[in-house]
């Protein structure tokens, strides 16, 4: 029974570290490419680990631990996030991400102490009619309506950001003395990320040119705060939506696995429309989920980012959870009491991981950093 257990303590701690590593890879990739980023090797290796972390170690966890003990294990990806971000992408951490980071890891452990309640063992038909509640269909429906207007806003937000950028003063306006292909050709270069809305940067020993350096103390100056902001919000929402979206992919992969396995194993399962519609429902969000957390790392940093995942992925996947298996008429007072406390609590550690949010350098243009795409 120990060395179980011992399993899927390492299995939960594993896939939280290696979860938090991959993003901090794919951020780090994002701040060095000087090619197509999906060519960088070490991008590639960011979107494995993190690939495989949320998929084979949260099913070990999860099928040997009970959620109470695998989720608090999960928030350890949190602290780890931090460590990592002070060390590989040398982010300035400060004392509110410090606090940050411990308000919502205590604030998501609250929550899934408090909100966790033994799903028992179901049919894959029973799995499969509990889509088709009613309170389900209506609890899906106002959840895709909210993602859709949060994606709405962020599309919003992005064209706005892209705007300001392209009415900024840019680098040959600044340094008309420099040849163009060597302020706007090239990415303006320093050693250490300091703000947690970097553009796409890699690390150098000192300018070539002092004009150059002139350039770009100028141009970091002259980004205005509204385009900061701009960018800052695009970021955040993408962060959000990429959390509501994971949680949902989890979800139908619930279903989805066990449709997959009785049909490769000869039992055609797909021939029903609900049956079909989760398998693509589980594509279609799996690729959403990857699409949105790369534009979160590249507009914001691992400490905003990871966190704000998080806490959305969780709460979402709670009341999922909650509604589709019918158990919100299970919790007591006191649970209902105490997961509004860690909500407030991840709400407030989310505020001060985003207090930094001030004076981005911007060192490119948009359709450079092809940020509208």
């Amino acid at each position: 029974m120990f060395p179980r257990l011992l399993l899927g303590v390492f299995a939960s701690v594993t896939g939280s570290l290696g979860h938090s590593l991959g993003m901090t890879l794919q951020k780090r990739a994002h701040l060095q490419a000087t090619t197509t980023l999906w060519r960088d090797r070490q991008w590639q290796l960011g979107l494995l680990l993190y690939l495989l972390s949320s998929t084979l170690p949260p099913m070990v966890a999860l099928s040997i631990l009970p959620v109470f003990v695998a989720a608090p294990l999960a928030a350890v990806g949190l602290v780890a996030n931090a460590v990592f971000a002070r060390y590989i992408l040398h982010s300035t951490f400060a004392h509110t991400d410090a606090l940050g980071t411990l308000l919502v890891t205590v604030g998501s452990g609250c929550v899934a102490l408090f909100g966790a309640i033994d799903e028992p063992p179901l049919s894959l038909p029973k799995l499969l009619s509990l889509y088709k509640r009613p309170a389900y269909i209506i609890f899906f429906s106002i959840y895709l309506l909210l993602v859709v207007m949060l994606i709405a806003a962020e599309m919003y937000w992005r064209q706005r950001y892209v705007r300001l950028a392209q009415g900024s003063p840019n680098a040959a306006s600044l340094a008309p003395n420099v040849p163009l292909s060597s302020v706007v050709g090239s990415r303006v270069n320093i050693s250490r990320e300091t703000q947690p809305l970097l553009a796409s940067i890699e690390s150098t020993e000192s300018y070539s040119e002092p004009e150059f350096a002139m350039a770009a103390e100028r141009m970091v100056i002259k980004s205005t705060r509204s385009e900061q902001m701009a960018r800052y919000i695009s970021g955040f929402l993408s962060a959000v939506v990429s959390g509501l979206i994971c949680s949902q992919t989890l979800l139908l992969a619930k279903s989805g696995i066990g449709l997959l396995v009785l049909s490769l194993q000869g039992n055609m399962q797909f021939k029903d429309p609900l049956a079909l519609a989760i398998l693509v429902g589980l594509l279609v969000t799996a690729l959403a989920n990857l699409y949105f957390i790369q534009r979160a790392l590249r507009l914001c940093s691992t400490l905003t980012v990871v966190p704000l995942c998080y806490c959305s992925s969780s709460l979402s996947a709670l009341f999922s959870s909650l509604v589709y298996f019918d158990q919100i008429r299970l919790l007591t007072p006191t649970q209902i009491a105490m997961i509004a406390v860690g909500i407030g609590l991840l709400g407030a550690g989310v505020m001060l991981l985003s207090m930094k949010a001030e004076s981005l350098p911007r060192v490119s243009s948009p359709d450079e950093d092809d940020i509208s795409s």
